[in-house]
Order: C-alpha cells, then structure tokens, then sequence
C-alpha cells in the first residue's frame, strides 16, 4: 500500500494593496476588486521516489485587494489545469478533488491548493511540470472578485530526488571570478530536512562578519536531487537583499570520496551585478 507524506510549502508572505486620491489633505481610500493570485509564480516540489511513494503537495492561492481587510465569508477560489502542463494528470500526479475550487475560509486571506504527487512515476533527469490559472472566485461577502492578470498562474516543477546523506564536516575552498578566495578547513554541512541542506559560510566573507551585520546565518541552502545540486534563488544569509543562486551548472557530489562541488553567484550594486563562486567541500 503506498504511503501518503505531506510536503507544506512554507512562506511569510504579506499582501496590502491600498490606492488612494488625495484632495486637499484629505486621504480616501478605494475599494477595489478583491484580487485571487498565487503568491509565486514558480515552485519546486522535491519528492523522494525510492519507494515510488505518494506525496500531498500544497500550493499557497491567496486574496488581496478590496478595502485592505479579509472578506467575512468564504470565498470560492476557481482553478484549472493549463494546457501546458507537461505532467499528466492521472500518471504523475492527481487532484486531491475534481471540483476544481478551493475555499479561504472567512476572516482569512489565503488557503492551499493540494495535489498528489507519484513519485514513482517522476524522473529525477526529466521533472514535469503542473501548470495551474485561476479563473475567478465567488463569495457572499463581494461581488467583485477577479484573478490576477500577471499572478494568475504557478508552474509547479515535480522534481524526484534520492535518498540523500551530505551532511558533515568539510574542508571548503571557496573562489571567485573577482579574484578573491577563502579556506574554511572545519565547513559543516547540516540537513535541514531530506535532501536539503545548510551550509556554514557563503562566499569568501570570514566567520562571522555577516552574522555581525545582523543575519541569522552565514551559509544557504541547497538541495541534492540525485547527485547533482541546485540552489534555489535566494537572499544572502536570509537577511541581505543580495541574491544568492545556482549557475547554469550543476554541483555534484562524488560517488566515491563524498567531495562536493558548487558553483553559485552573489549579487551585488542592488543585483544588477554578480560574481561567481566555485567551492569545493572536501569530505573530513
């Protein structure tokens, strides 16, 4: 009997949108269409298919707009299956409903649009992608709800990954194509939750030196999908707005010596500029 696992997508997300016209020094505010969109417009599920298990994957759906405030009744949210999906609906994965609605609960601004993934069915070299639209939504509490015409749509990318185990100490020797280079001989790589992983440091900055500016963190995270390693978009530290991202090309960890290799780019000047860094993890 296949298993059923539960995969959240976790954000902190906070939608106001307010308009206003002034006239003299008096302010007034608009109320506005309530607006249905998703937060995001792509997302990456990563799903363990060892045991060709099935998985619940969750896509945020939220509403923002109108005077500012949540609707005081539930509010239908429609969606439907985009033609350029590249999943099948049936094979790698299904509806948890075929109504094709969701419901935010009153005095709410957001709900989760659930589907289930096959992981069986997923290849790791070949994700498919579930393309979702809104297509309007319908409360008592309004009479004006409409879909985002720019944040309508999410393509969620069906990655299957294996059984991972990368963390642990490392000998880290970062470079970069600015000319600078660190050597960290005690980098601990910790997993956070299967196949995802921190690391200790970024780019060639010494311990502590972004910590002391305020982050919580000094490394990134990055995830194994059968060998090969991807870094998703993210800031620096989680704190700085600098960007933190994967190249075109992919890490790797060596089958033999447990030794990684990534290569991943740091923005600078507000992102408009960005070096690249190569580390190598030597395994201790």
């Amino acid at each position: 009997m296949k298993t059923f696992r539960y995969i959240l997508v976790l954000f902190a997300m906070s939608f106001a949108i307010t308009s206003c016209v002034l006239d003299d020094d008096e302010q007034t505010f608009n109320e506005g269409p309530n607006v249905l969109l998703f937060p995001s417009s792509q997302v990456t599920g990563f799903f363990l298919n060892d045991n060709a298990d099935d998985f619940t994957y969750t896509v945020p759906l939220s509403i923002t707009g109108g005077d500012g405030n949540p609707l005081n009744a539930p509010t239908n949210a429609n969606f439907e299956l985009d033609a350029s999906s590249t999943a099948t609906e049936g094979v790698e994965f299904d509806f948890v409903d075929n109504s094709g609605s969701v419901v935010i609960p009153a005095g709410n601004t957001f709900t989760n649009v659930p589907i289930i993934v096959h992981s069986g069915e997923l290849d790791p070299a070949n994700p498919t992608t579930v393309v979702l639209n809104i297509t309007g939504g319908s409360s008592s509490a309004s009479n004006n709800i409409v879909a985002s015409g720019n944040r309508g749509q999410v393509t969620i990318v069906l990655q299957a990954t294996c059984s991972s185990d990368l963390g642990g100490t490392y000998a880290l020797t970062v470079t970069s194509d600015s000319g600078g280079s660190n050597f960290f001989p005690m980098e601990v790589i910790t997993e956070i939750e299967e196949g995802t992983y921190l690391t200790t440091q970024t780019g060639t900055w010494d311990p502590g030196v972004l910590m002391a500016s305020g982050a919580p963190i000094e490394g990134f995270i990055f995830k194994e999908v059968c060998g090969s390693i991807v870094i998703e978009e993210q800031n620096l530290a989680g704190f700085f707005s600098n960007i933190v991202r994967g190249t075109e090309v992919l890490g790797t960890v060596n089958p033999t010596t447990g030794d990684i290799t990534l290569e991943y780019t740091i923005g600078f000047s507000n992102n408009t500029t960005f070096t690249t860094y190569t580390a190598t993890y030597v395994k201790l």
